[in-house]
């Protein structure tokens, strides 16, 4: 079993900014290499554990992902109307990397059923197959109805 940590010296390690003033205020349970590791990570705790997921997948033998190629392709569908309920219109963003490349306006889709929805949505994701090579939408957001851009007044 692991020792556990001394309350005292957590918040000691959490609370105090500076290391000098660790020490003056918690002088009993200051242990200087000690103290300054965890101050470090209990402070940095998202870079702390990133470093010990990628050690310890490189120990196992699995190669990290490398991120996704700046120019590579994805798509972003926005849906207006409420989840579940009703599709007021369905618009199309294509990103090449992280910059904005292609966009379709909102089209409206009252009127037409879900089967009818499914086949349009079907063939949107056709074309940008074959013209982007993107099989699946990266993302996909609702947006409420009264904020679709063909409705508003100009």
């Amino acid at each position: 079993m692991g020792r556990k940590a001394n309350p005292k010296c957590v918040y000691c390690a959490k609370n105090y900014r500076r290391e000098d003033e660790a020490k003056e205020k918690n002088a009993e349970c200051y242990v200087e290499h000690n103290c300054r590791v965890k101050r470090y990570r209990l402070r940095n705790k998202s870079q702390v554990n990133a470093k010990r997921r990628s050690d310890a997948a490189r120990k196992r033998g699995i190669e990290t992902i490398e991120p996704i190629l700046p120019e590579a392709y994805r798509a972003e569908l926005e849906i207006y109307g409420k989840e579940n309920q009703f599709v007021h219109a369905i618009a199309l963003k294509i990103y090449k990397g992280n910059e904005l490349s292609h966009q379709m306006l909102p089209q409206h889709t009252q009127g037409l059923r879900q089967p009818e929805l499914e086949e349009y949505i079907s063939s949107l994701l056709a074309y940008l197959e074959t013209e982007y090579g993107i099989d699946c939408f990266g993302l996909i957001y609702w947006l409420n109805a009264e904020d679709c851009p063909e409705c508003l007044p100009n």
